[in-house]
């Protein structure tokens, strides 16, 4: 990937952004900019800007053209403040950064930002950039805080921090590129990609046992009501019951006794790799959290016992996410 910065080469970029490092503060989940971690580079516009009024100088001396002073100066005098209101444009500026939801491989984590104003000044054209190329506009004009969320594209599975984040702008004139770094301690849980093939689920409960879900559809059959359950899901609730107790209670159908799942590891053949394996068992748990059915997890280390709802299929798919991680 080309570099960031402007008429600087990709090798010395990285020399920059290691020397930067040791002028970044302590990495947290805020961070409050002050001119220590700020920088500052013409853009080609700038340079082009700057060569043109060198030209018109040199032009003006040759010929003792007085009007030709007149125009240097005044462009001059109108360039060299970019610099100061560019500069200014992210000094005192505070980013605090929150959590990010789950999402799985190959999708994008969108990192919540937020940033706010120390002073009374505006910040105006702000842009995040992410170390996956992604970006963000931001601005902090007329209030005191705004929210975006900036796009970090994944690749595998497991805990993934935001790594570093470009922060910069060339407001007002695009003369010049403010721009400084921004490391947070924040990690986003990413699980596993699921398969794009359907796999049969096989039912273990004792009334039918080694039947597949194509042969259990249809039972439905409504059994009465029951005291809530952490998990249950919201669909099942008794409203009608729970209006007149005032206590929540679930609806309890014949799926939910009869459908019982166990995904195991050992459904998924031994000549696939394990992203692939885990991969086919992420459907199976997405497939039976959609069907409403309790099921439980066996991988190598980790047994999660039959349950259903929202909960228990994140605590699955994070099993699966940190599968053979440290």
């Amino acid at each position: 990937m080309a570099s960031s910065l402007p008429l600087i080469p990709q090798f010395f970029e990285k020399f920059i952004q290691n020397w930067s490092d040791k002028r970044q503060p302590d990495i947290n989940n805020q961070i409050t900019l002050s001119r220590h971690q700020l920088y500052i580079l013409p853009t080609r516009h700038g340079v082009i800007y700057f060569f043109v009024l060198l030209l018109i100088l040199f032009g003006s001396i040759n010929y003792e053209i007085s009007l030709g002073y007149m125009l240097t100066f005044l462009l001059g005098s109108l360039g060299l403040p970019g610099m100061i209101y560019a500069h200014q444009n992210l000094n005192r500026l505070n980013i605090k950064i929150g959590r990010a939801e789950p999402v799985f491989a190959q999708q994008d984590i969108l990192f919540p930002l937020q940033l706010s104003q120390c002073t009374a000044t505006s910040h105006a054209n702000i842009e995040l950039l992410s170390e996956t190329g992604q970006t963000v506009a931001a601005h902090l004009i007329n209030k005191s805080s705004t929210e975006c969320k900036l796009p970090v594209t994944t690749t595998h599975r497991g805990y993934i921090s935001p790594g570093r984040i470009k922060i910069y702008t060339e407001y007002p004139l695009g003369l010049f590129h403010a721009w400084s770094w921004l490391k947070f301690d924040t990690q986003c849980l990413v699980y596993p990609a699921p398969s794009l093939q359907h796999q049969p689920l096989m039912f273990v409960d004792e009334q039918n046992t080694g039947q597949t879900s194509s042969e259990l559809q249809g039972v439905d059959d409504f059994l009465g009501i029951r005291q809530y359950h952490s998990g249950d899901l919201p669909n099942h609730m008794a409203w009608k019951a729970i209006a007149k107790t005032g206590e929540l209670q679930t609806k309890l159908f014949n799926t939910d006794t009869a459908r019982k799942v166990s995904i195991n590891w050992n459904q998924t053949r031994e000549t696939l790799d394990i992203e692939h394996r885990l991969s086919i068992l992420c459907r199976m748990i997405l497939d039976a959290s959609e069907k409403s059915i309790i099921y439980g997890l066996e991988i190598p280390g980790v047994s999660i016992a039959p349950s259903s709802g929202l909960q228990h299929k994140h605590r699955c798919l994070k099993a699966l996410a940190l599968f053979g991680h440290i």
